[in-house]
């Protein structure tokens, strides 16, 4: 038997069976579908809430944000430099651009006056 044949018949080239009909038990009615999804939410919110409740009647252990070792505390130290320097390097920029900004608008007033 050709393999086109066997397709035909509902066979792949391998021998296998190819379905033929798909399953019909799909909900196709929009009012049901818009059930199942509201059903859907609901779970999910209440499982949520559920959580929630869980987790604020647990005692949270309080994180240690002491450095462990020389290594680590030099480290945070560089850090802490640096978001200092990106700080300073923030309002210098900031200062430019307040800067840049009154001369063009003195500029464009002085030439709406004409005096420049």
């Amino acid at each position: 038997m050709s393999q086109t044949a066997r397709r035909r018949d509902g066979q792949t080239a391998r021998g296998s069976a190819v379905p033929t009909e798909l399953p019909t038990s799909r909900v196709t009615d929009s009012e049901a579908r818009t059930v199942r999804l509201r059903r859907a939410i609901a779970d999910l919110r209440g499982a949520g809430e559920e959580g929630r409740q869980v987790r604020e009647r647990a005692q949270v252990e309080p994180v240690d944000l002491m450095p462990k070792s020389a290594h680590e505390a030099i480290t945070r130290q560089m850090v802490t430099d640096l978001a200092a320097d990106v700080a300073e390097v923030k309002t210098r920029v900031n200062a430019v651009l307040w800067l840049l900004a009154g001369a063009v608008g003195v500029d464009v007033v002085m030439r709406l006056t004409g005096v420049g």
